[in-house]
């Protein structure tokens, strides 16, 4: 029998120097299909610097186009690959593609992964010419996927689960496989080394919805509080807060290091007592999950995405979205609590254990095969 073939439109890939969650995932799935034995083609956006095609952990990226025109190659991909393809898999992540409704071959079942709606977070982002584009498709997928035949909804969270039910999508028709973290993240306790001031880390690449300046106002609040506090900062793009954190007068207390590695990452989270998240939404939040195994518990928005990967006053701290007077002083209050601090963060590591890789691939595997199979 022939090994089931996927063929996986993904605006970027994990290669690509713009990449982020929706890349992690869709890289940690698909190496694990192929693992399966199933033939997966990812088709992407091409970038400088990065081959047309290439061969990663099992599985080929095929790289085309720009980011900005990707969407317009999608016609030309369904139709190369509508003879060769068992299954399409859709990553909705940056603009809805419509797949559903440009596939050649109607009986071709199409998985569209949902990391969460961005809605407003479009005209955040992007012009407001892109912004209608991407919100009024957005509004007709929702809807529509749930509602055309071989089509399902594949999301990360139970908050977009919610979100997409809401505005009208069939819920029997969506499925939840959760973000994870790669179980390598180890738990060895002699490398759980916190810091001997009280630290703060913000992680995250710097978008407009993730509200990082949020971050560095609290942080100016809770100096007068906690003066020998220190704030580490890292992620794409940071170098962007260099001018107004020394316009807050708060350089000597931060430490900003821009993209870091996997390994940089890991020490940074393993020295930081506490992470704060300040998005206005979030698919899931793997970093939460990555500090949890740090042992560095999450003080973040109570909004979609982060409300299911911190479970308030028990791995973690959930606080009023926009409110900076009150996240700083949950911040203060956590810096000082040395007893709540350490129950969240013994919490949030066992609670991080239940999430694998694995178990997300094998949630799609089984959806795969109860497509074809029946």
């Amino acid at each position: 029998m022939r090994p089931l073939r996927i063929l996986w439109l993904q605006w970027r890939d994990i290669k690509h120097p713009w990449s982020g969650g929706a890349e992690v995932y869709m890289h940690e799935v698909s190496r694990r299909l192929a693992r399966e034995g199933f033939r997966v083609h990812v088709a992407t956006s091409w970038f400088p610097g990065l081959k047309p095609l290439e061969k990663i952990d099992g599985y080929t990226v095929e790289r085309v186009g720009t980011h900005d025109n990707y969407i317009l190659y999608v016609p030309h991909f369904l139709k190369r690959y509508s003879s060769w393809a068992n299954v399409i898999i859709e990553d909705t992540s940056k603009a809805p593609l419509m797949t559903p409704l440009l596939r050649p071959k109607k009986h071709i079942p199409v998985l569209a992964v949902v990391h969460h709606l961005n809605r407003e977070i479009y005209f955040y982002e992007t012009s407001l010419l892109k912004a209608l584009i991407a919100y009024l498709l957005e509004s007709h997928m929702t809807r529509l996927y749930t509602h055309l035949p071989n089509t399902i909804l594949i999301t990360i969270s139970k908050s977009t689960k919610q979100e997409l039910v809401k505005l009208g999508a069939d819920p029997k028709k969506i499925i939840i496989a959760p973000n994870a973290i790669n179980n390598t993240i180890s738990a060895d306790p002699s490398l759980q080394l916190k810091s001997l001031e009280p630290s703060v880390i913000y992680l995250s690449r710097i978008k407009k919805y993730k509200q990082p300046y949020h971050a560095l106002l609290a942080f100016k609040i809770i100096l007068k509080h906690v003066p020998k506090a220190k704030l580490i900062i890292a992620g794409k793009g940071t170098n962007i807060l260099l001018k107004y954190i020394k316009r807050l007068g708060i350089e000597h207390a931060v430490e900003v290091h821009g993209e870091v590695d996997e390994e940089t990452k890991m020490k940074l989270l393993r020295r930081a007592w506490i992470l704060i998240q300040t998005s206005m939404k979030e698919g899931f939040g793997i970093t939460v999950l990555e500090a949890a195994t740090c042992k560095t518990p999450t003080i973040a928005y109570n909004v979609p995405g982060l409300r299911d990967s911190v479970k308030h006053m028990e791995t973690g701290v959930l606080v009023e979205p926009r409110n900076i007077e009150q996240l700083a002083k949950t911040i203060t209050h956590l810096l000082s609590d040395h007893e709540s601090r350490n129950r969240l963060a013994e919490n949030a590591y066992r609670h991080a254990q239940q999430y694998s890789w694995d178990k997300t691939a094998k949630t799609f595997l089984k959806t795969i095969e109860g497509f074809i199979y029946g």
